[in-house]
């Protein structure tokens, strides 16, 4: 099962709405066939496994298969079920590591192997294949994307000196890691501000092919540039903007392919995090990565729309005079301090990586 863990790990970041699944195939104590999800609308990992083992040769009959997630049982709108295939192929023994959330699947996979015969085994390496999908299980259960604050910063948590400075707060090895995380993710998200001073590109600079995330941008008066480097990069980037809006700037933005969402204002005068959750989980958006600056990572902790954090602790300190990592949360007394939970550290080169899930009052 570790093995197949494995493999469908080689996939991160490009099976979305999908989940990431590996498939091993062994009989008489060696593998005979291995596959994985590799893209919404190809094979399954299941499949991918048979076609591998046809190759070689291999019978599949009488084998074991080990698969990361429960075999689909439904016909979805590009693929056939699973467990039809594997029934044909019979296969005589199936490990699961964790049963699928989604509905439509949710023990019935397990129960139509057993009818036909075919011993199910379930929870090898679950808290595993959960993690690794964790994306996946809020979507399909909720309709809401999972949600990710980055924030890079000194050892006492600035992400920027007094001036306003930042470049570079971080080592290369620390924003390549960065890139990693934005290339595993549907949509990074930003507050103007930061279009406006910084330019970003919101792109994945990485050797070899990935997926670029969709740029969501936080833009209350439409002020994107249309030189701007997101809008000459990305076909469709997501502008959310609130009303009164200037429609002349909307058309403008629309005509170079952006996708401008009306989302209503909070009790700031700012985006209503909420409500957009819910509007990229309508345009299927899965995961969510802010890349914000100061005041949109703490009007995302405040809204309660984050569900962990990734924060990168360079060896350097500021002090008083520069910019906190995270704007005022409005919280008067530490027990009403945001829970960060199942924290981990990791030490990359120099600086170090935390990383936890949200606690859920």
């Amino acid at each position: 099962m570790s093995a197949a863990l494995k493999l469908a790990l080689k996939a991160q970041g490009m099976t979305s709405p999908n989940p990431l699944v590996g498939a091993l195939l062994v009989k008489n104590g060696k593998v005979i066939g291995k596959g994985h999800h590799k893209r919404a609308g190809l094979s399954h990992a299941e499949i991918e496994a048979f076609e591998d083992a046809r190759k070689k040769k291999n019978k599949i009959a009488g084998s074991t298969l080990y698969v990361t997630l429960e075999p689909c049982c439904h016909t979805g709108k590009r693929t056939p079920p699973c467990v039809g295939s594997i029934i044909q192929e019979k296969v005589s023994k199936v490990v699961i590591s964790s049963l699928d959330p989604n509905p439509k699947v949710s023990g019935k996979g397990v129960s139509k192997l057993r009818k036909n015969g075919i011993e199910v085994v379930t929870g090898v390496l679950d808290e595993k294949s959960r993690k690794m999908n964790e994306a996946y299980i809020k979507y399909i259960t909720t309709g809401l994307p999972f949600v990710v604050l980055k924030l890079a910063a000194t050892l006492d948590g600035k992400i920027a000196a007094a001036s306003g400075d930042s470049k570079w707060i971080g080592s290369e090895t620390q924003r390549r890691h960065a890139h990693i995380l934005r290339s595993r993710a549907d949509a990074v998200m930003a507050g103007i501000d930061t279009v406006l001073t910084d330019n970003p590109s919101l792109n994945v600079r990485l050797p070899g092919n990935h997926k670029d995330p969709v740029p969501v941008i936080l833009d209350t008066k439409l002020r994107t540039p249309l030189s701007s480097n997101l809008m000459r990069i990305h076909d469709d980037p997501v502008i959310a903007t609130a009303r009164p809006v200037d429609k002349a700037k909307r058309e403008k933005l629309k005509s170079l392919g952006a996708n401008i969402i009306t989302v209503k204002k909070d009790k700031n005068g700012r985006i209503d995090m909420k409500e957009l959750l819910h509007r990229l989980g309508e345009l299927q958006f899965t995961s969510v990565l802010i890349e914000g600056g100061s005041s949109v990572a703490g009007q995302a902790l405040k809204s309660g729309i984050v569900d962990k954090i990734t924060f990168f602790y360079a060896p350097m300190i500021v002090g008083s005079g520069g910019l906190s990592m995270i704007g005022d949360l409005k919280i008067d007394k530490v027990r009403d301090s945001i829970e960060v939970q199942n924290v981990s550290v990791k030490k990359i080169g120099s600086e170090f990586m935390v990383q936890g899930y949200i606690g859920k009052k």
